[in-house]
């Protein structure tokens, strides 16, 4: 008896002197494809893995491959403001009033615990269907594989973080497998599995166990001390970021197998109201000195003299002191209740220690954070992007003002014209931040009582519908609204529609309507079948969608060669006719595949 005392004592009193070498940030293990974990192996409490909340985006998120996890008791769709995900693109809008990039290819999963969570986060490399498959099923891989493989501790008393490691480590051939099944392209993975200690204090009671493949980041934002912390950067080159460099990825990355060489696995410690919360690259990338036109690179030629060179080092340091001032900044405000986001100030909906809010009074929550964080990103890129929208208004009057048949008067669509421009200005002229799709999804540390999610879930109604009446709306998000694309139920029309609107337009109306992607064996996924219509509805439809192109807004002077381009819209939808009627035709004889009747799979899911 007297044995297994001091034995216990004597395990304590290591784990709580491991601890102490966390004070001054977090543990990392040695990058690579081994997975080697951190020194540091804590214990961690039996966890409760009964799901309280979960959230998946953008649109469904990994909801459209929930039949891959059918065990998995969640919905995606009933976050708490305690942990909370948003995911947009902060491109430009195109001459059709859509917004480029569509669709998003970053994708979030978080699933809360009553004394826990995990999060993850996945940035496609690229555009289009095939990266937002890949982040969608890495994703999903990743969090039903570790929910059950916490699940199977429920009762173990001897869970210690480098179990949980190694329970990362192995998510990944999850990750891997669904994406290949999926025909996935390329993405990033960060995920972090939050779980409070069993011994352990000081400096905090929760572990916030950490893995990455890429250049998605995890940050940790200690509410009581007001400090900003980069979990994982030790996985960048030199321990900075460096936006031109993204090694490591999952997918296709080296034949069929990821490429880890990037992989890292962290450790660092949390307390009650502190907040974990990942991002993709264009929310972390926004925070780099250079990329913000403050500073230049200490070691590459650069035409910015004016600006202070700095190394690597001190380039993280800035970013992570910006990063800082905008969180600090947005905490104070909304415990004040000042600024025109004050909604985000509402009472905790659980008590002082098991609400929604730390129990250090701070009236920051994870979508709070969240949302802050993308409203800066789009301040920031908001210059970037009236100028690359400009640019496209003159190209587009460019267009539609040549003479038909002279190919006189129209602009040199060589590389200078390529994103509104910005290709052919020197690095010095060209606007400060980048455009991308920007992804945060943020978790509070936290004990969550029964009652605590039906609480928040009711503000956060509320707030939905003050938001929905105009109130207390942050720009970013009015203008995600303004633009949020209808529901497509239809095809790309016909080449000969597709050349003649090229032709008059110099557009691309792929690009702009929203046309379905080809084939799967082509490596990309289908809408979901619309119902049979009439050949006449379909070619209306058709018909609009051309016209919409020819005559989008494209400010003064869109009138000039107008009639011109609506007639040539016009000939395209008479010859997308006897394609429409074909295509409704057979709509009734076969599945959404063409000839597979795939019941009711959404078209482009492959089946196991």
């Amino acid at each position: 008896m007297f044995l297994n005392f001091f034995r216990h004592l004597g395990a304590r009193l290591k784990e709580q002197s491991a601890a102490k070498k966390l004070e001054c940030g977090t543990l990392c293990g040695k990058q690579g494809a081994e997975g080697e974990p951190p020194e540091a192996n804590l214990h961690l409490s039996k966890p409760n893995t009964t799901i309280i909340a979960s959230h998946s985006g953008p649109d469904s998120g990994v909801a459209v491959y929930k039949q891959f996890a059918a065990d998995l008791p969640v919905t995606w769709d009933n976050p708490v403001d305690w942990a909370y995900g948003i995911s947009v693109s902060m491109y430009d809008l195109g001459p059709t009033g859509r917004r480029n990039g569509e669709p998003v290819a970053d994708c979030f999963g978080i699933l809360a615990y009553p004394e826990g969570a995990i999060l993850a986060v996945a940035d496609g490399v690229n555009w289009g269907e095939p990266p937002r498959r890949a982040a969608r099923c890495a994703v999903l891989g990743c969090l039903n594989h570790m929910h059950h493989a916490l699940k199977q501790h429920e009762g173990d008393s001897s869970l210690d973080c480098h179990t949980v490691f190694r329970h990362l480590v192995d998510s990944i051939s999850a990750s891997q497998k669904l994406i290949l099944q999926q025909f996935g392209t390329l993405t990033t993975l960060v995920v972090s599995v939050v779980l409070p200690l069993k011994w352990v204090r000081h400096p905090g009671r929760w572990a916030a166990i950490t893995m990455t493949v890429g250049d998605s980041a995890a940050y940790v934002y200690r509410s009581s001390k007001r400090t900003v912390e980069e979990v994982t950067a030790a996985a960048h080159a030199e321990g900075a970021r460096d936006p031109r460099w993204c090694p490591g990825a999952l997918g296709y990355a080296m034949g069929e197998e990821p490429d880890l060489a990037n992989m890292l696995l962290c450790l660092t410690f949390l307390d009650e109201g502190d907040f974990i919360f990942l991002t993709s690259d264009g929310v972390a990338d926004n925070f780099d000195p250079v990329i913000r036109k403050v500073a230049r690179h200490q070691i590459l030629e650069s035409a910015d003299n004016d600006l202070p060179a700095l190394s690597p080092a001190e380039c993280q340091a800035k970013a992570m002191d910006m990063l800082r001032d905008v969180i600090v900044e947005a905490d104070v405000r909304l415990s004040s209740g000042d600024g025109s986001n004050s909604n985000h100030g509402l009472a905790s909906a659980g008590g002082a220690v098991s609400g929604l809010f730390g129990h250090h009074g701070h009236s920051m929550t994870a979508r709070g954070l969240a949302e802050q964080l993308l409203q800066h990103v789009y301040d920031v890129t908001e210059e970037q992007r009236q100028h690359v929208e400009a640019r496209n208004r003159e190209r587009e009057r460019s267009l539609l003002s040549r003479e038909p048949g002279t190919g006189a008067g129209g602009p040199n669509l060589n590389t200078d014209m390529k994103h509104g421009g910005l290709m052919g200005l020197a690095p010095m002229a060209r606007p400060p931040g980048k455009m991308d799709h920007a992804t945060v999804a943020a978790y509070q540390v936290g004990r969550r009582k029964p009652g605590a999610v039906a609480k928040s879930q009711a503000l956060m109604k509320a707030l939905d519908e003050e938001q929905s009446n105009g109130e207390n709306k942050l720009p970013f998000l009015a203008a995600q609204a303004a633009t949020m694309p209808p529901p497509r139920t239809l095809g790309p029309a016909p080449l000969a529609a597709t050349a003649a609107i090229t032709a008059a337009t110099g557009s691309n109306p792929a690009n702009a309507s929203s046309a379905a992607a080809p084939t799967r064996q082509q490596g990309q996924q289908q809408q979901p079948a619309a119902s049979p219509q009439p050949a006449a509805a379909v070619v209306q439809a058709r018909h609009n969608d051309a016209t919409a192109v020819a005559t989008g807004p494209l400010g003064e002077g869109a009138a000039v060669g107008a009639a011109a381009a609506t007639a040539a819209a016009t000939t395209a939808t008479t010859a997308a006719t006897t394609t429409a009627e074909a295509e409704v035709a057979g709509a009734g004889e076969k599945g959404p595949a063409g000839g597979e009747d795939e019941g009711a799979r959404p078209p482009g899911i492959r089946s196991l």
